[in-house]
This record gives structure tokens, C-alpha cells and sequence, in this order.
């Protein structure tokens, strides 16, 4: 404070110690400067210019750039070539002219081939144009999913043959580039593959290969085998690993970015379906459900007379022994059944098919640069968002977290964004070329306003020396030789002090 207090001071001191001529001269000096600045700001900005189209490859900005310019509508190229730029407001203008004409042919011209046929075209070419026509349709068909950002699709017809043991059956492969944090489910690839095989005559969905730009196989390999055909669990299996390492990349990329962060998931299911059965009985709630009662008497003779065989033997003339006691007895029984109610209970139960029994988690993440304007996390808290995104259970999972530098994003930033990081950083560049020039300017414009001041105002003639010795030159003497030579130059040479200013602001020579 001290310091612009004093020079403050200083400032004040110097204005009052000029003249009222010297004060209009610095107070126009001023003035020239501000217009200058103003000026050449406002001729430097010129006309903004927005994104047409991004991510391009040499051949679709060539034609771009080609029928902007045979339509007189201003355009340059960006990103190195990938991006065409337009004037903001010929924006829409430039997007109907490209689209009369095709472009962005993603994939390159589809039946528009035949637009251009001659008399003089020969079968052959028919046959490839025919064939180069369907891979350019089928492209445009797949980039219009929502995962898919640009895709290739090459399709081998062999050659035909009169003999049926000889034919070989078409074959197509795609490639296919994902977009940032997009994953590709098994049902996507296979209705991929459907397409495709259902746009070539004689092409089977077994021979068809789907890849993506990371070389990882999308399509099922064995697609056309049905004893090797995944089984259900199997198939759940994958789209369970899938959907959680999906949803703990897409949550992670929110904080760092597209491609700071890689998650695999491995998944133990219980597939085994069991069935039980459980009958418990309770003996001490007895209730008498039914009672019978069976009762049995029975009546027998019983033997008299003296102890001895002769008694018991009939007489002579079959009359039988007289009897020497009583003549007989009687029996009776009594069988009570009853049969009791015994309470039970019955509990059928049956184990879910396809329970999670563990789950191990590996992750990849780079914590060195977050996302513009993402907050900083740690290992820890990355750790907790992929536990919270699949479902962490403690004592059943575990997830293993490693720091690793990734190198950015695995594919573009999206070009909108990127495009106006880059045009705002070449504002602030040319603004501060713009200022730096004319901040020269104004130097130029004060001192030379100064030091023409200066010398139309008659000196002060200095008192008499003292003695007759010679005067030793100071450090303001020189000062002053110098600042009458520069404004001779800048009189007699003004384009020589110009080109100096230039060079030393570092703008390019007129």
C-alpha cells in the first residue's frame, strides 16, 4: 500500500507541476490511446465463429469445407483438421446447404452411388457399387443407436460357384465406437447382428462378428451352434456383471470424467433351485376324533363227575355220562378304539433361483485430474460410491480399488464442450494480443506527446556557473539526448519506430 501510495503521490506532484498545455496534451494522449485500444479490439474480434460439425475424418472435412466455399459461406477448419467452423450467424445456413447435399455422409455414400451410374458401367462395378451402397446404409442404420458414435460395417461375398459343395456363405464384421461411459449390452449386440444379417441375402447370424473399437467381441461366438449356446444362467450371469460395472462407471465419471475409471465385476449366483417340505406335529393338543367300542360273549359247557376216564367214557347203548356238577359257563369283552387329531403344521419352501452370493469388484480409477469443475475425491470415497453402486454387502463382497493413471479419456470429449474450451482460450489470447498492442500504442502516443510538449515550451534558461570549469554530463543529460534522438527518429522514420514497437510486442509485421 505503501508503495501506490507514494506513486500516487508522485502523480499528483507531476500533474501539478505541468502546464495547462502539457495537461491537454497528456489528457489527449490518453484519450487517442482508449480509442486505439477500443478500435482495435473491436476490428481484431471480427465475427465469432461456433462448431459446425466435429469428429470428422479428412474426407467429410474436405467435401464440407469444399461446398461451403462453392456456397460463399465463410468457414475454417479446427482441431486439426476434424472440426469445420462457420460464422455464428450462418450456423444454420451452413447446416441446410451440407444437408442438401449429404453431409456428413457418415460412412460414406449409400444408394445416392447410383445417382452417377453410366451406359458404360460394367456388371462388376455394378456388384461393388451395389456392395459399398449396403455397407454405407447399414453404417448410417447402426450410428443411429444411442451407444454407437460412428461405426464400420465390411461385408465378403465369395465368389459364386456352379458347384453346391463349393459355395461359401457371405460373412460381415462391424466395428462399432462406443461413446464416453457407454456399454453395450448382449441384447444390443444381438439386435446388431440381426440387422445386418437380415440386409444380405444368403448372410446367417452366426457369421456375423461385432467388435468394438477396444477390440472386445460383442457379438456371441457361438451363435449358430445350439449345443454351445450360453445357458440361461449363464446369460444372466453376464448381463448382472454388465448392468453393476455399468452403473458404478457411469456414477464414477460423473466426479472425474469420461473414461477415468474402469470397473469389472465378477459375480458367484446360486443357480441350484431346492425344494422342501416340513411337517411339524404338536402330540400334546390331542382332540378325540373318532371312538369305537367292540363287545364280544361268548357261552361254554364244562366237565362233571369224578376225576377219572370212566366217568368222561359213554356207557353201554351210547347213552351219554349223566353229568355229576354244573352244567356250564359264560365269557364277555369289551374293545374301546379311538383315534386322535394331532395337530400339523406343513411348510413348503423354496430357494430364489439366480440369489447373488458374492460379489468381487476390481476398479481402476484415476484420481490425478478430476473433471472441469468436478471436486477432488480420495480412494476412499471412490471406493464408497462403487460399494453403493452394486449393492456392497459387508462380510459376502469385496471391491479392490487401485489409483492408476489411465491417460484420459478412452474416447473424445464431447466436441461441443471442447470446441468452446478452445475458442474461449483463443479469445483470451487474441484479447491479450489486442491489449498488448495497444498498450504499445499508448506508450508510443504519450512519449511522443510528451517530448513534443517539451520542446515547444521555451526552457528555462539555467543561472551562470559558477566557475569556468567544464560541466560534467549527467545521467538526466543523457536521458534527454536520448529522448531528442527517439523523437527525431519517430519524426523523420515513423514506420522504422512502428516496426520496432511490433517486433517488441511481438505482432505481425504490416
Amino acid at each position: 500500500m505503501d508503495v501506490f501510495r507514494r506513486l500516487l503521490e508522485q502523480l499528483k506532484a507531476y500533474w501539478a507541476g505541468l502546464s495547462r498545455a502539457r495537461r491537454v496534451a497528456v489528457v489527449g494522449a490518453v484519450a487517442v490511446a482508449a480509442l486505439s485500444v477500443a478500435a482495435v479490439g473491436y476490428f481484431s474480434a471480427g465475427t465469432p465463429y461456433r462448431a459446425l460439425y466435429s469428429e470428422l475424418s479428412p474426407e467429410e472435412a474436405g467435401a464440407m469445407t469444399t461446398r461451403l466455399t462453392a456456397q460463399n459461406i465463410p468457414n475454417r477448419l479446427a482441431l486439426g483438421g476434424t472440426a469445420v467452423e462457420v460464422p455464428e450467424d450462418k450456423l444454420a445456413q451452413a447446416r441446410v446447404a451440407l444437408a442438401t447435399e449429404g453431409l456428413p455422409a457418415r460412412g460414406g455414400k449409400g444408394y445416392e452411388l447410383f445417382d452417377e451410374t453410366s451406359l458404360m458401367t460394367t456388371p462388376f462395378v455394378q456388384g461393388v457399387n451395389y456392395q459399398r451402397a449396403l455397407q454405407a446404409e447399414l453404417t448410417r442404420s447402426i450410428t443411429q443407436l444411442e451407444s454407437v458414435q460412428s461405426a464400420r460395417v465390411l461385408i465378403a461375398r465369395p465368389e459364386p460357384t456352379p458347384f453346391v459343395r463349393d459355395q461359401r456363405p457371405p460373412t460381415a464384421s462391424v466395428i462399432l465406437k462406443l461413446k464416453p461411459g457407454s456399454v453395450m449390452s448382449r441384447g444390443t449386440a444381438a439386435s446388431v447382428v440381426s440387422l445386418v444379417a437380415r440386409s444380405v441375402d444368403g448372410l446367417k447370424p452366426e457369421n456375423v462378428t461385432v467388435v468394438d473399437s477396444a477390440g472386445r467381441l460383442l457379438s456371441d461366438p457361438h451363435a449358430g451352434d445350439r449345443d454351445a449356446l450360453p445357458t440361461p444362467q449363464l446369460e444372466y450371469r453376464r448381463e448382472l456383471e454388465t448392468y453393476l460395472a455399468g452403473k458404478a462407471e457411469q456414477m464414477l465419471a460423473q466426479h472425474l470424467g469420461p473414461g477415468r475409471a474402469v470397473v469389472r465385476v465378477s459375480a458367484d449366483i446360486n443357480f441350484q433351485q431346492v425344494k422342501e417340505r416340513q411337517e411339524t406335529y404338536a402330540p400334546d393338543g390331542r382332540v378325540a376324533a373318532t371312538e369305537r367300542l367292540t363287545t364280544s360273549s361268548s357261552t361254554a359247557a364244562r366237565a362233571g363227575g369224578v376225576a377219572g376216564a370212566a366217568s368222561n367214557v359213554a356207557r353201554a347203548g351210547g347213552a351219554p355220562p349223566g353229568p355229576s356238577g354244573t352244567g356250564g359257563g359264560s365269557s364277555k369283552e369289551e374293545l374301546i378304539q379311538t383315534d386322535y387329531l394331532v395337530s400339523k403344521t406343513i411348510r413348503d419352501m423354496e430357494d430364489r433361483l439366480g440369489g447373488v452370493v458374492r460379489l468381487n469388484v476390481a476398479a481402476m480409477v484415476d484420481l490425478a485430474a478430476p473433471a472441469e469443475g468436478g471436486a477432488v475425491i480420495s480412494a476412499a470415497d471412490a471406493q464408497e460410491i462403487i460399494k453403493q453402486a452394486v449393492g456392497f454387502r459387508t462380510g459376502r463382497d469385496e471391491v479392490k480399488l487401485t489409483n492408476v493413471r489411465l491417460g484420459g479419456p478412452v474416447g473424445p470429449q464431447e466436441p461441443d464442450e471442447t470446441l468452446a474450451q478452445i475458442q474461449r482460450i483463443q479469445a483470451y489470447v487474441g484479447l491479450a494480443r489486442n491489449v498488448s498492442l495497444a498498450l504499445a500504442v499508448v506508450m508510443v502516443v504519450a512519449t511522443v506527446g510528451l517530448l513534443v510538449v517539451r520542446r515547444r515550451t521555451p526552457p528555462v534558461p539555467d543561472a551562470p556557473p559558477a566557475a569556468p570549469e567544464a560541466k560534467t554530463p549527467t545521467d538526466e543529460d543523457r536521458r534527454r539526448a536520448e529522448l531528442d534522438r527517439l523523437v527525431e527518429l519517430a519524426r523523420t522514420s515513423p514506420d522504422r519506430v512502428a516496426d520496432v514497437f511490433r517486433m517488441l510486442v511481438g505482432a505481425p509485421a504490416r
